[in-house]
Formats: structure tokens, sequence, C-alpha cells
């Protein structure tokens, strides 16, 4: 029998309805996949292998007899471990809740669980999903599928590295400022935020409550959108997409691309060559405020993460990882410093807001650099010592800042994982992933 773990999401669905495969097999498929990677990958925290067993079974009696959820219905997915599972052990990355088991779903759980998706377990998170790496010290390191001494990127790393080294069909994570994102680029696989708004976060551990967004992870463009229509509250579609004829691409440049990696750098070139020749529309787009951005943002998301953990903090220190200890110490953002990142924020934001009225979609490398080793928390960038988030979130923390749906695609490259990163208008959901398609097509993307 073929390998059931490499059928993307359609093919799976079409395999489970033509009663080809069902989704007990499809399911113990993956669960043999998970028992071959882990725990050498650490892309999970938690497997329900039972739970998985039992709802693959029930799914497939409601296909015998005529009921059919939809394009999940008995696709293995996993969860990210900042995310509610009722009877199921959620961590949050933290040593604290180490054998917290939650008595209710999340909302986005409990709706997968309303579609049909059979839920194979909790996938890693960096602590609290405060950090670009997961490599926290509580349940170690998650490692990167193509190189198993570098880390997948985070906060969603777990779910990332698991989709690459397909463990799980697809997964579901969070994105604060980029981090379902930073890691789809550094794994190789397709990593979707969608508009802020777009799904309930109740039941999901908050970071920065004001910038947290949930977030999906898999194979492909068209994988993602089979979640995104389906556990969205409410329709982000945007009317009918511009065809590839009319659609107009801004192509990031002058400071935006500085301090890339050269294979970064040349993955981002070929595909842009790529689009040219094929007669789309590009135009040139910079943000000179992107050095300033970058680092208000993450003032921003200080701010709120140290008003969440405040009171634990000072109740157990040692109950925190180095990093977010670290960050902890610093005390409040003051007003003054909150104001003057709100402003930059602000400008930011207006910048990208113009540029909507000369293109439809903005395409940029995902993270200037491939996936750090484990371990290393600064880069030299243009001969200055960088902190590696700074780093990790330079190009994708607007889209979490302004509220727009934002896509990293697998480049095409022969070397490590490279990302293309797409951003959209607010609500333009659809749009985005009709532009991810195409220039998947186009470029050749993955190959």
């Amino acid at each position: 029998m073929r390998d059931l773990t490499r059928l993307d999401v359609s093919a799976a669905g079409g395999a489970l309805r033509r009663g080809e495969v069902s989704a007990l097999e499809l399911t113990r498929a993956y669960l043999a996949r998970i028992a071959e990677t882990e725990p050498a990958l650490n892309a999970y925290v938690t497997v329900d292998a039972e739970g998985a067993v039992e709802a693959a079974d029930r799914m497939d009696r409601e296909l015998s007899a005529g009921k059919d959820r939809g394009p999940l219905h008995g696709i293995p997915v996993g969860v990210k471990d900042l995310i509610d599972t009722a009877g199921l052990r959620t961590t949050y990355g933290s040593g604290r809740y180490r054998e917290h088991v939650p008595d209710r779903d999340s909302d986005v759980v409990q709706r997968l669980r309303e579609a049909g998706a059979v839920i194979l377990g909790k996938h890693a998170t960096h602590e609290f999903a405060w950090g670009g790496r997961t490599d926290g010290r509580h349940f170690g390191p998650t490692r990167n599928p193509h190189d198993p001494s570098r880390v997948p990127g985070g906060s969603s790393g777990g779910g990332a590295a698991s989709v690459a080294a397909r463990s799980c069909l697809l997964a579901i994570g969070t994105d604060t400022a980029g981090s379902v994102r930073i890691p789809a680029a550094f794994c190789g696989c397709v990593g979707f935020k969608p508009s802020h708004g777009w799904a309930s976060l109740e039941g999901v551990h908050p970071l920065a409550p004001s910038l947290d967004h949930l977030g999906l992870m898999g194979r492909t463009a068209a994988d993602v959108r089979s979640v995104f229509d389906v556990l969205g509250r409410h329709d982000s579609g945007d009317g009918t997409a511009p065809t590839r004829r009319e659609r107009r691409i801004g192509v990031l440049g002058g400071r935006s691309l500085a301090g890339l990696d050269e294979v970064v750098r040349d993955a981002f070139d070929r595909s842009v060559r790529a689009l040219e020749d094929a007669g789309v529309q590009l135009v040139p787009v910079d943000d000179e405020l992107v050095d300033d951005r970058v680092e208000a943002i993450l003032t921003l998301v200080r701010d709120e993460a140290e008003q969440v953990h405040r009171q634990a903090f000072a109740e157990t220190p040692s109950s925190f990882g180095d990093d977010l200890a670290e960050l902890l110490r610093l005390g409040p953002v003051t007003d003054q410093g909150r104001r003057d990142a709100q402003a930059v924020v602000r400008a930011a934001c207006d910048e990208l807001d113009r540029s909507w009225q000369r293109c439809d979609v903005v395409l940029g490398p995902t993270v200037p650099v491939t996936a750090p080793r484990i371990g290393e928390l600064f880069r030299d960038v243009g001969g200055e010592r960088v902190p590696i988030e700074l780093v990790l979130t330079r190009l994708t923390s607007v889209a979490d800042a302004a509220g727009l749906p934002a896509l990293s695609l697998p480049a095409a490259t022969r070397g490590l994982p490279v990302g293309l990163h797409l951003m959209a208008p607010s609500g333009a959901d659809t749009r985005l992933l009709a532009a991810a398609t195409e220039i998947t097509t186009i470029c050749a993307l993955g190959a």
C-alpha cells in the first residue's frame, strides 16, 4: 500500500469517501510515523493514540452511515500545546503546567471536532509562545527535520516540524509576531495567519492579546485553505479575487531586504524573476521603518506579556525558562516606552496601508536567514550583533500588528528551507490564498 502520510488533504479526503482507505488506517499510518520520528524530533509533547483511534473509528462509522462532516472528516491533525483540549494534557510549554489537563476544549478545538478532524496530540511550543525557536528548557528543543542541529522556528515549531516530517497532515498553531510563518519557512511547509478576528481565541493561553492570532500549517496552500474555510467564525472573503493577469504583486526591496542570507536572497530573487517572466505585474515596495518597527512591535509584545505573567513570576520566578525570566526581570514597559512604540507601529501600519493602493499582495522573504542552530541567540548582521528574535520577526511581525492575513510558502531551494512571505489587506484572506496558489505554480515552489 502507498504511504498514506504522503497524501494531501484533498487526496486523503477523496480516498476516504471512495472507500479506498479508512480514517482508522489513515490515523494508524500517522501514529506509526510519530513512533518513527519521536522522541528524536520532539515535535509532540503529548500523543493521544487512544483518543485518535477512537475518533477515527467514529468517523468511519459516520461515513458508512452517510454522515459526512466535510473536508476535515477523518483528517489527522495536531494542535499546539498552547490551546486547551478537554481531557488531554496542555502544558503551554511551561514546567508549571506539566500535568495540566483542561476540563473543556478551546473554541477552535471544539470546531475541529465538530468538523470531524482526528486530533493526534499536542505539538511543542516555545514556553508560553514567547519566542521564535521552540527550544525551551522544560521539554527540550524541538529539532528541525532538515537538520537536527537547528531549531524549527517558533513559537509553533512543533507543528511545522511535524507537518514537514509527515507526523501530522495539518497543524493548528498561534501567531503573535510570526509564530506560524517563521517555523513554516524554516521547516519547508505552508504557514497561514488569517486576518485578526478570523476565529475565536477562547481557550488559547494569551501571549499579547491585542496581537495574538490563530494560525494554520499544512503542506500546500490548498491544505490550509481547507481548514480556513471550515474553522473561521465568519466569512473573511473579499469578493472575487483578481485574476493572474490583473493581480499586482508588490515586491519588497531596499531597506526591507537588508541582512538577507545569501541562500535566502537567491531563492527570493529567482522567484521574483519567475513571476516577471510569467508576465505578472510587479510593483516595488519598501519600508524605511522596518528596523524601528520590529523593535517597537516586540516592545508591545513584552508590555502585554509582562502583564499576563507578572503575578506568577513574582511568586515563582524559578519556574520560568532563562529567556522569559530575563525579559520579565526588565519589569513593566514604561508609559512613555509604550507610547513611543505605539507611534512607530502606527506609522509603519499606515505606510503599509498606502501600498494597497498600488498592489493586491506584497511579497518578500519570510525570514532573512535560514534556521539558526540550537542555542544560537544572536546573529551578526552587517557587523552588528543582533538578538536572534529581532532577526526572526523582522519581516513577519507587522502583519500581526496590522491584523493582516499573511502566509509563508516554501521557496524552491536545494539547501535549507527558505520561505516566501505574502501579505494582503485585512479581510482579503481569499485573495491571499488565491495568490499563494498561483505563485506556487509559477515559481515551482518546494521543487
